[in-house]
């Protein structure tokens, strides 16, 4: 059985669901992939879709649930989050959705800042780019620094 699950396709499709799964974040699985060996652009393209994926889920799943909400509507009065809706949107005015996307990955996880911006109803396809440009951004950057810190860490050892 232990021979179905090795080589190196399951080690990318594992940073793929790894990067898909909420709270466990590109700056976590980019890290791992580098450490285990594996070639930077497979692990992009693994990291980043496995990211995206959800994104996507999240913003067409969001509709789905407004529409059934629509439909269902809650006897629940609403004044008790006006303090945290209040402070909330002065932040969205300050940075507004790029803001948003850009510093999600890093502050709140890219799954959490998408679901964030959608109670602030942008445009769907201005949120599904900002949010796929951060994590282009952000894997990128990531995917450069763990390999570029592995190759200067390997030449230091190598002098010794």
């Amino acid at each position: 059985m232990s021979v179905i699950f090795e080589g190196v396709l399951w080690q990318y499709m594992t940073l793929f669901i790894l990067a898909a799964t909420p709270w466990i974040e590109l700056l976590l699985v980019v890290p791992v992939g580098a450490a285990m060996g594996l070639a930077p652009l497979p692990v992009a393209l693994a990291v980043f879709t496995g990211n995206a994926l959800p994104v996507f889920l999240i913003v067409f799943g969001y509709d789905h649930w407004r529409k059934w909400r629509s439909v269902h509507p809650k006897n629940e009065k609403t004044d008790r989050g006006n303090n945290r809706r209040a402070k909330a949107l002065g932040i969205w005015n300050k940075y507004g959705l790029p803001g948003l996307a850009m510093a999600g990955p890093l502050v709140t996880g890219i799954h959490l800042a998408t679901i964030i911006a959608l109670f602030f109803k942008p445009e769907r396809h201005k949120l599904l780019f900002w949010m796929t440009f951060s994590l282009f951004v952000w894997t990128l950057g990531v995917i450069a620094v763990c390999y570029a810190g592995l190759e200067a860490i390997q030449y230091l050892m190598s002098q010794w």
